[in-house]
């Protein structure tokens, strides 16, 4: 594979599909062949798969009624502008999101996340943005990194050393947009409406930070969050492109009892195969794309395969009362019971934060109470633990993150159980030497 790898690097940059500015360099695993909770690389070696492509293959590899769905859409009806799922797929997204009461779709998480916004404004009459530290809303220029240089004026600028940051990001396009704040404090988001209410059109949240290291909402905080933006004429977004159909069918929406204005939703809801995104919400927001007032555009939006993988997904994973999710989850904490018990076993600080079929590990003592504790040091471990699991044929996020899908089983429960000891085991020799 070391030759293969070689191979591609000389044309693809870096050899990977993506990059972020993170302390460590990716040696990329190039994949055979899938199956259920498993994959093997050219090697022949064989990984269980809890990475699921960043979350986004809740359904699990080998589907075969999802494949056989896009099979036939393939053989029947491939490029068109509409087509006869349309309503369907439509319709169970209504069913159980609620804020879903009108619905585009478009293909990625960044794309529909500047339409959010663009939405908000045109709604609003207003031009600023609140968005929280530590969340990851897409790689736009207007919305990644940066970080707050003076107490009291939370107008965010690039800086250095920014994990999130980037060159060639347009001037002033974080300073003259956004205004950046610690998440999960409720009195310094209401002195900010208070003082700027005028000039913000939306707020921009996850409702789970789990880009900031799975920390949970404080309690109340998401409700206040809906009242001021009620106060104050702000548009409340939600981005559940990570917990939407992973935290339910209802999303963290209907798990927390808090309905926004506008959802962002990707990666599970079409079930990994094939990308696509949306963006639901309001009627009366919506109708601003009725009338012709803001524009949404895109060649590949609605597109048969997508919207067959988005009407088979959501089938799949309510059928029975959602019993296939309910399952996932089982197995999955006894996956993090496994792996806290044995780190506390080899002498390795850990914990496990989150909700079940998205939650991350870390490399410390105590839960993160706020993004702000999801320290470089606590992120470096826990890449290095990342990198031994993947050594002992267990596939996780890089960024700490365990994603399960539906086909998880006992036997994938026992492979964990039998390897992670020695990816612990590696992990605490190294954290013993650096701490």
């Amino acid at each position: 594979m070391k030759d293969y790898n070689h191979r591609v690097k000389g044309l693809l940059p870096g050899g990977v599909h993506y990059n972020f500015h993170l302390p460590w360099e990716e040696t990329p695993i190039h994949f055979l062949k899938a199956n259920d909770s498993r994959v093997w690389d050219m090697n022949g070696e064989e990984y269980l798969d809890l990475y699921a492509r960043f979350g986004a293959l809740i359904v699990g590899h080998g589907n075969k009624e999802y494949n056989e769905s896009l099979k036939e859409t393939i053989d029947r009806v491939l490029s068109v502008s509409h087509c006869d799922m349309d309503a369907e797929a439509l319709e169970l997204i209504a069913k159980y999101i609620p804020s879903a009461e009108m619905i585009r779709f478009g293909l990625s998480g960044t794309e529909i996340v500047q339409n959010a916004l663009r939405l908000a404004r045109a709604w609003t009459g207003k031009n600023r943005f609140v968005r929280f530290e530590g969340h990851y809303h897409g790689n736009a220029d207007n919305i990644m990194g940066g970080r707050v240089p003076r107490t009291g004026e939370p107008i965010p600028s690039d800086y250095f050393g920014d994990l999130k940051g980037t060159a060639g990001r347009a001037k002033d396009s974080l300073e003259s947009q956004s205004y950046l704040l610690p998440w999960n404090d409720a009195d310094l988001l209401e002195e900010l409406f208070i003082n700027n209410g005028d000039d913000i059109a939306a707020v921009i949240t996850e409702p789970v930070c789990v880009n900031g290291g799975g920390v949970m909402p404080a309690p109340g905080y998401l409700k206040k969050m809906r009242e001021l933006c009620d106060k104050y004429n702000v548009v409340l977004i939600f981005d559940e492109i990570i917990t939407g159909f992973r935290m339910g069918l209802g999303g963290a929406q209907e798990e927390f009892n808090v309905t926004p204005d506008l959802t962002t939703l990707g990666k599970a809801i079409a079930g990994g195969g094939v990308p696509v995104s949306a963006l639901v919400g309001k009627k009366e927001i919506m109708q601003l794309l009725v009338d012709k007032k803001v524009i949404h555009a895109g060649t590949f939006n609605g597109y048969p395969l997508g919207t067959a993988a988005v009407k088979t997904t959501l089938e799949i994973l309510s059928r029975d009362n959602g019993l296939a999710m309910t399952q996932m989850n089982t197995k999955m904490s006894m996956i993090h019971d496994i792996l806290k018990t044995e780190a506390e076993a080899v002498g390795l600080p850990l914990v496990i934060q989150g909700p079940p079929a998205c939650a991350s590990y870390h490399c410390c003592n105590d839960i993160l109470q706020t993004t702000a504790d999801y320290t470089f040091e606590i992120m470096s471990l826990d890449i290095i633990l990342h990198n031994n699991l993947s050594k002992n044929g267990i596939l996780v996020s890089s960024i700490s993150r365990l994603y399960p899908n539906i086909s998880l089983n006992m036997s994938d429960v026992n492979w964990f159980r039998e390897r992670v000891g020695k990816a612990l085991l590696d992990t605490k020799e190294i954290y013993d030497e650096l701490i």
